[in-house]
C-alpha cells in the first residue's frame, strides 16, 4: 500500500470537501436560491426556533454582511420577518410563505443528509466524528504557534 503523504491526504480532503461544497451549491441553484439565502433557510429549518443574526452567522462562519444581505432579500420576499427581542435583539423567523419554501427545499436535504448518516454504522458516525474532533484540536493547537508570532518576524 502507498504512503499516505501530507501531500496526497491535503489534495484528497480538499478534493472532498469541495465536492461536498459543489453539492450545496448546486442544490441551492437547483432551488432558485443563492447560497447564503439557502444557509439561511437551512439554519432557520434545522433550529426550527426563532434565531438571531449573530447566531446564524456563528453556525455558518459566514460574515455578518453576508448573511445581512440574504437576510434582506429573504425579507423582501416575504419568507422571513424580525421580531423584536429583549433589548435590542431581533429574531428571524421564517413566514409562512418561508416556511413551505423550507419544506420544499430544506427538508428534502436535511432529508438526503439524514439518509446518508443511516448509510453509516454507529461505529462509523462514531468513529467521523472522533476523527474529525481529533483533527480539528491538533489544528487549532498547531495554529497557536502562528498566533503567537509577530507578523514582523
Amino acid at each position: 500500500m502507498e504512503e499516505l503523504t501530507f501531500q496526497k491526504f491535503n489534495e484528497e480532503y480538499s478534493r472532498l470537501y469541495k465536492l461536498e461544497d459543489d453539492m450545496y451549491r448546486r442544490l441551492a441553484k437547483h432551488f432558485g436560491l443563492s447560497e447564503s439565502a439557502f444557509w439561511v433557510l437551512y439554519v432557520l429549518e434545522m433550529t426550527r426556533r426563532p434565531i438571531t443574526q449573530a447566531e446564524i452567522s456563528s453556525y455558518l462562519s459566514l460574515s455578518k454582511q453576508t448573511i445581512n444581505s440574504a437576510l434582506k432579500q429573504l425579507e423582501h420576499e416575504d419568507l422571513l420577518r424580525l421580531d423584536g427581542g429583549p433589548g435590542r435583539r431581533k429574531y428571524l423567523q421564517l413566514t409562512s410563505k418561508g416556511r413551505s419554501l423550507a419544506e420544499r427545499t430544506v427538508r428534502p436535504v436535511l432529508a438526503l443528509e439524514e439518509r446518508a448518516f443511516l448509510f453509516m454504522t454507529e461505529e462509523e458516525r462514531t468513529s467521523l466524528l472522533t476523527l474529525m474532533r481529533q483533527h480539528v484540536a491538533f489544528m487549532l493547537q498547531e495554529s497557536d504557534q502562528i498566533f503567537n508570532t509577530s507578523q514582523e518576524e
